[in-house]
C-alpha cells in the first residue's frame, strides 16, 4: 500500500500536459484545437488522487468528513478568491454595463460552486463571446467541488459493507453518466458539456483507478511489455483528444474516451523508470505541474480582460499574456497556495472561518453588481442613452431556434397578422429582420413567418457540426413549399461567418479577412470543396422555393464591425459626438465580403431579388456603425432593431423590395 501513495512527480508533469494544453486552446485555439480536454485530463487526476486518500483514511480509521472538507477549503478557497478579488478593479474599468452585470453573475455564481449551471443556462463554451468571459473557466471547479460534495459520503457509507459492494456502485455510477453523456452528445451538448451528470464519469474513472491500483501497478510491475504497451496506448489517448478533436465534435461523450482512459492507463503504468514516466517527472514539467492550479485559474482572466480592452490582440501581445499567466501563477503557488496549506500557521478554525467569509463577501459583491446592473453610474448619460439604442428583438428568445429539439416550422412566430405571406428564413441574422420587416406589413393587413436558427448554413444536403441545423433546414423548406400563404420568402445568413469563420481574430489584416478560416462544415472534404457545398445547397434552397411558386428576397450578409458596437459606444475617451456617428472603412467590409457579393449577384434573376444591404449601410468609404445617436448594432455582426429598421425602410424606398398586398 505505501508505494500506491508515494509521491509521484509523472503525475505532476500529467498536470502539466493539462494546463498547458487547456491555456494555449484558450489563447489562440488553431495552435491546439482540442486543448479543451485538458479538463477532462484533471479530472480523472483528481479522481484518483482523492480517492485514494479517501480509501486511504477510511480502511486505517482516520478519515473525517469535516477534515475532508478543510482540505478542499485550503486547496480551493485562497487563490480562486484571489483571482476574484484581483479582477473586480479591472472589471470595473474596462466592462461596459452589461458586461459588468454578468460578470457579477458569474462571480456570485462561483462563489457559491454553481457557475458550470451559470454558464449552460448563460452562453456556450465554444462561442465566440464566451472569450471575453473572465470566470468562464471555473465551470470545472465547480464540477468538481459538487462532485466533492457527494462522493466522500458515498465512500463513507458503501465502505461499511463488502469491498465488491462498492467498487459495484462506483461502476454502476461511471455507467450511467457515461451513458448519459453519449446519449445527450448532441440533443443537449451544453447541458453535456458543463454539467456533473455527464462528467461524473471522468471523475469516478480515477476513482475506480485507485481502488483497484494496489493490484495493477504490483501485476504490470513483473509485465514489462505489457505495462509498456499500456503506457503508449496511454500517451496515445491524450494526443488524440489534444491533436485531433475540435469543438465541432460532441463532447464529452464517446469523443471523450480516448483521453480519459489515456490518462487512466499512464497513471497506471507509468513509473519513474519508464520513457514517458522520466519525461513527466523532469524538473519542468513538473515545475508547471505544481503550479497548473493557479496557473489555471490566471489564464482566463487575463486573457479575457485583455481582449475586452484591445482585442484583436496580435501574436506578441499573445506570448506576453502566456508569461504573464505562468508568472502569477507561481507567485500564487509560492505565496498563497503554499502558505495556506500549513496548518501551524492557520489554524483549522481561521480556514473555516475566513472561507465562509469570502464566500458571503462575493455573494454580495456578485448580487450587488446584478442589481446595479453593472453599477451604470460609471458613465454618463449620454453614453448610457447611446447604448440604450443596441436593442435587440424582444422574440430574439421565443421565436429563434437552436438544437436538435428546435421549434417546428409549424410551430413558428408569426408577426403580426396570420396567415402570413411573407416568411424570413435563415440563421440568427434574419431575427432582428423579420420583426422590422413585419412593422410596414402589418398596415396593408400582412404579416412574416419568423424561420431562423442560431448559427445555421443552408446546410440542405450535408450535416453540420450544429446539432439539429441540416434536420431543421430540411423541414423549413418543405414547410414552406407546402405553404399556399406564403408567396415570398427573404433568405438571411450571415455567409461571410459560415464560410471563412468568425472576423474578429483578423484584426485589420484585411488579407487574413479574405481568405479566413476553413467552414466548420464538412472539414474532412477541404475548405475549397465546403464552400462550393455551400454555394450549391443555397442554388438548391432558392431553386425550390422559386418552383414552388414563391418569390426569392436574397439579403446580402450584414456588414460586419472590426470591433462590437460596445467597445466604440463606451469608448469615453472619444467625445461623443464622435461616438453618436461612428463609421468602420469600408475595405474591411470588402475585405471581408467581396468575393461573396460576387457570388450573390448571380442568383438575381426574375424570381430572386439579390438585396445588397451595404448599398445602404455604406458608401465608398465607410459603413455605419451608429448614426444621429442610434446604434445600428448590438455587437459586431448582428443589427439592431434600429438598424434592422433602417435597412427595410431604405429597401422599400428605393423600391428593391416591393410589398405586395395578400391577394
Amino acid at each position: 500500500m505505501s508505494s500506491q501513495f508515494a509521491y509521484r512527480p509523472e503525475i505532476d508533469g500529467l498536470r502539466a500536459i493539462a494546463v498547458l494544453s487547456v491555456i494555449l486552446f484558450h489563447t489562440h485555439e488553431p495552435l491546439l484545437p482540442g486543448g479543451f480536454v485538458g479538463v477532462d485530463i484533471f479530472f480523472v487526476i483528481s479522481g484518483f488522487l482523492i480517492t485514494s486518500i479517501i480509501d486511504r483514511e477510511i480502511v486505517t480509521g482516520r478519515f473525517s468528513v469535516a477534515r475532508f472538507y478543510e482540505r478542499r477549503i485550503r486547496r480551493i478557497f485562497p487563490s480562486l478568491f484571489l483571482v476574484l478579488l484581483v479582477c473586480l478593479p479591472f472589471a470595473w474599468w474596462l466592462m461596459t454595463p452589461d458586461q459588468m452585470q454578468n460578470f457579477s453573475q458569474s462571480v456570485l455564481a462561483t462563489s457559491v460552486f454553481l457557475s458550470n449551471v451559470y454558464f449552460y443556462l448563460k452562453t456556450g463554451y465554444f462561442e465566440q463571446s464566451a472569450h471575453v468571459l473572465p470566470l468562464l473557466h471555473t465551470w470545472s471547479l465547480a464540477v468538481e467541488e459538487q462532485y466533492y460534495v457527494l462522493f466522500p459520503l458515498l465512500m463513507l457509507v458503501l465502505a461499511r459493507g463488502p469491498r465488491a459492494l462498492l467498487l459495484l456502485a462506483l461502476i454502476a455510477l461511471f455507467s450511467a453518466s457515461l451513458v448519459l453523456s453519449i446519449l445527450w452528445g448532441e440533443s443537449s451538448p451544453m447541458f453535456n458539456f458543463f454539467m456533473l451528470a455527464t462528467r461524473g464519469w471522468e471523475l469516478l474513472a480515477g476513482a475506480l483507478l485507485a481502488l483497484t491500483g494496489h493490484h495493477v501497478r504490483p501485476f504490470l510491475e513483473t509485465r514489462v511489455r505489457l505495462r509498456q504497451g499500456l503506457e503508449l496506448a496511454g500517451i496515445l489517448g491524450l494526443a488524440h483528444g489534444v491533436l485531433l478533436l475540435d469543438k465541432s465534435v460532441p463532447f464529452p461523450g464517446l469523443a471523450a474516451l480516448p483521453v480519459v482512459f489515456g490518462t487512466v492507463l499512464l497513471i497506471a503504468s507509468m513509473t519513474d523508470r519508464s520513457l514517458v514516466g522520466r519525461l513527466l517527472a523532469s524538473k519542468p514539467a513538473v515545475g508547471i505541474g505544481l503550479i497548473s492550479y493557479s496557473a489555471y485559474l490566471w489564464h482566463q482572466p487575463v486573457l479575457a480582460f485583455a481582449r475586452i480592452g484591445w482585442s484583436p490582440l496580435p501574436p506578441a501581445a499573445l506570448i506576453a499574456l502566456f508569461v504573464l499567466t505562468m508568472g502569477l501563477a507561481y507567485l500564487s503557488w509560492r505565496f498563497v497556495e503554499k502558505p495556506f496549506r500549513n496548518r501551524a500557521w492557520l489554524t483549522t478554525r481561521m480556514v473555516l472561518s475566513g472561507g465562509t467569509a469570502m464566500i458571503v463577501l462575493f455573494c454580495v459583491i456578485g448580487a450587488a453588481g446584478h442589481l446595479q446592473r453593472g453599477f451604470a453610474q460609471r458613465y454618463d448619460a449620454q453614453t448610457l442613452a447611446l447604448a440604450a439604442t443596441a436593442e435587440i428583438s424582444p422574440f430574439r428568445s421565443e421565436c429563434h431556434t437552436e438544437g436538435l429539439e428546435y421549434r417546428r416550422p409549424s410551430e413558428a412566430c408569426v408577426y403580426v397578422v396570420s396567415p402570413a405571406s411573407w416568411a424570413v428564413f435563415g440563421d440568427s441574422h434574419g431575427v432582428e429582420i423579420a420583426l422590422a420587416l413585419s412593422e410596414p406589413l402589418s398596415r396593408q393587413q400582412d404579416g412574416v413567418i419568423h424561420l431562423t436558427f442560431s448559427g445555421c448554413a443552408p446546410a440542405l444536403d450535408f450535416s453540420y457540426s450544429n446539432p439539429g441545423c441540416h434536420e431543421w433546414v430540411n423541414e423549413t423548406l418543405a414547410f414552406l413549399e407546402s405553404s399556399d400563404s406564403i408567396l415570398n420568402v427573404m433568405l438571411v445568413y450571415r455567409s461571410a461567418f459560415h464560410l471563412y469563420g468568425e472576423h474578429g481574430v483578423h484584426g485589420d489584416d484585411y488579407e487574413a479577412l479574405r481568405t479566413g478560416s476553413a467552414p466548420l462544415f464538412l472539414q474532412d472534404a477541404g475548405a475549397a470543396a465546403a464552400r462550393a457545398a455551400y454555394w450549391k445547397n443555397l442554388d438548391k434552397i432558392v431553386g425550390r422555393l422559386t418552383e414552388a411558386g414563391k418569390s426569392v428576397y436574397l439579403l446580402s450578409p450584414v456588414p460586419e464591425l472590426p470591433l462590437p458596437i460596445e467597445r466604440l459606444i463606451f469608448d469615453t475617451s472619444r467625445p461623443i459626438e464622435e461616438r453618436r456617428n461612428a463609421s468602420t472603412p469600408r475595405q474591411f467590409l470588402d475585405a471581408r465580403l467581396g468575393d461573396i457579393n460576387a457570388q450573390l449577384a448571380t442568383f438575381d434573376g426574375n424570381k430572386v431579388h439579390v438585396l445588397r444591404l451595404d448599398d445602404i449601410l455604406c458608401d465608398t468609404a465607410s459603413c455605419i456603425a451608429t448614426q444621429d445617436g442610434t446604434a445600428y448594432y448590438f455587437d459586431d455582426n448582428h443589427l439592431s432593431m434600429a438598424g434592422a429598421r433602417a435597412v427595410i425602410r431604405d429597401l422599400i424606398a428605393s423600391a428593391d423590395l416591393t410589398l405586395e398586398s395578400k391577394p
